[in-house]
């Protein structure tokens, strides 16, 4: 059980998914927390949802109760999004999970499924060790002051930059993920644990962490098609040639073994976690970054996380996410937490 639990809120103006708060589960359950998110909207990975979670029981149970009547195309079941809502309140309330997520809650606004009312309520009631986490678009500013944290997510596409597009689905995507809020990684996590789960081969290479019994690396033992490397010495305090030899020679490593793989041709997804950063203090050059994105195979996706994304690379993408922070507990003097942060 977690000493202590927060209320967090994901906002976004956007429609494309944050998947932030299932790469949090996936965090969470390699420390043995338990966690339960309930979708109230559709997302394009699904499936991958219910195979990931049923790999990862009991620490992962994600539910999608509402779903589009087949044959009656925009049929929202508010009978199932209301009772859905009540069993969640009821897990939460029963302390069943330590973390307990409600996914596309601006859908149950939207359709005075559930009031506002009902939701600062249930931010009243959470007990203390549990963390509560709300995520959807144009969430009310009551429920975000009520929140500890709160990270908005602006989505950029260029033309041709959604792969629903014909045009685009031949190149891959190139998901740039970066900003000073919360949930890089984890968005890039679940991401990458989603498509492995529908049978898409994924690796996440870590580029600035150093090994150690992170949440993420624990829980994905136990899945298929899916593998974590941690190549880094820990994270960098300080800019330009004082950075110490092992830092630069750990980010050599890790970018010559990205660049295997990204040829290896054995992936459908590629995530190079913190390489926005590693650029940034000048560990990796970003023209050699901005190269391999030009020169990649096709239908190759890539996700490249960290703050501080160089203007080239961002330019090679072909989608920008944005994590922006709104407020952040540690301003409030909470350090990071187990099965939370790491």
């Amino acid at each position: 059980m977690l000493q202590k639990g927060l209320i967090q809120v994901y906002t976004t103006e956007s429609s494309h998914t944050n998947f932030a708060p299932i790469g949090l589960g996936l965090r969470a359950a390699g420390h043995k927390f338990r966690t339960l998110v309930t979708c109230f909207v559709s997302h394009e990975l699904m499936d991958g949802c219910h195979c990931g979670a049923r790999l990862l029981e009991p620490n992962l149970l994600i539910e999608h109760p509402v779903v589009y009547r087949q044959g009656l195309s925009g049929t929202y079941m508010g009978d199932k999004a209301h009772d859905a809502f009540e069993k969640t309140r009821q897990a939460m309330l029963t302390r069943d999970f330590d973390i307990v997520v409600l996914n596309g809650v601006h859908k149950l606004l939207e359709k005075a499924i559930v009031s506002l009312e009902d939701l600062l309520r249930l931010s009243e009631e959470k007990p203390s060790d549990v963390e509560l986490v709300f995520s959807g678009m144009r969430l009310p500013l009551e429920l975000i002051e009520e929140a500890d944290l709160v990270t908005k997510m602006v989505v950029k596409q260029k033309p041709g930059g959604d792969k629903k597009e014909k045009v685009s689905e031949d190149q891959g995507a190139v998901e740039v993920i970066t900003g000073n809020g919360k949930g890089k990684t984890t968005y890039a996590l679940g991401k990458a644990m989603l498509s492995a789960s529908t049978g898409i081969s994924s690796s996440f290479l870590q580029v600035i962490k150093s090994p150690k019994q992170y949440g993420e690396v624990m829980a994905i033992k136990r899945l298929p098609n899916f593998e974590i490397r941690t190549m880094g010495q820990g994270f960098l305090k300080k800019k330009g040639k004082t950075l110490e030899k092992k830092h630069i020679q750990a980010a050599r490593n890790a970018w010559k073994e990205w660049l295997r793989e990204v040829y290896s041709l054995r992936y459908g997804l590629l995530v190079l976690d913190e390489i926005n950063v590693a650029t940034y203090y000048g560990l990796i050059h970003p023209e050699r970054v901005e190269e391999m994105l030009f020169l990649k195979p096709p239908k190759l996706d890539l996700l490249l996380t960290g703050r501080n994304a160089h203007p080239d690379i961002v330019k090679a993408a072909t989608t920008l996410i944005e994590m922006r922070e709104i407020k952040h507990p540690f301003h409030q003097g909470i350090k990071a937490r187990k099965g939370i942060e790491y």
